[in-house]
């Protein structure tokens, strides 16, 4: 597995052209085999989890995400990163993370799994990472990027 696939890191959108019609922006550039439109209410939390084998990207269409991530279940330290409108995320196999959304958002998110229940259940495992008693601490101690 390459690098890039090993840490959760935001994308740079390549724009392929540019014209009197207007752009074609490339999000992006790998197989996938599901995507999908999730939308996000103001101030809820979702995620909480990792996925043993699957990855995803997360292109914000509306609103901004409040994106929390550890390495591993033993690790104490807690990253967090601000992804706005138009930016993407890329969230690697094993990478616990949770998400809050500060503002109802909308999300454009491409993965390598087909994302039927049974599927996705398998592949994911639940942890108890943020919620709503330690949002605000996590906001104001975790490592920001």
């Amino acid at each position: 597995m390459s690098d890039y696939f090993k840490n959760s890191i935001l994308i740079k959108n390549i724009e392929r052209s540019s014209d009197k019609r207007g752009n074609i922006i490339s999000i992006v550039n790998t197989k996938i085999n599901n995507v999908s439109i999730i939308i996000c209410n103001k101030n809820s939390i979702r995620s909480n989890h990792y996925h043993i084998k699957d990855w995803h990207y997360m292109f914000v269409l509306e609103g901004k995400i409040n994106y929390f991530y550890k390495k591993n279940q033993n690790s104490n330290k807690v990253f967090y990163r601000v992804v706005k409108k138009n930016q993407n995320i890329f969230t690697p196999p094993k990478e616990i993370h949770a998400t809050h959304f500060p503002v109802k958002t909308t999300l454009l998110v491409c993965s390598k799994n087909k994302r039927n229940q049974k599927i996705y259940e398998i592949d994911t495992k639940r942890v108890n990472f943020i919620n709503k008693n330690n949002l605000n601490y996590f906001l104001k101690n975790s490592e920001k990027l």
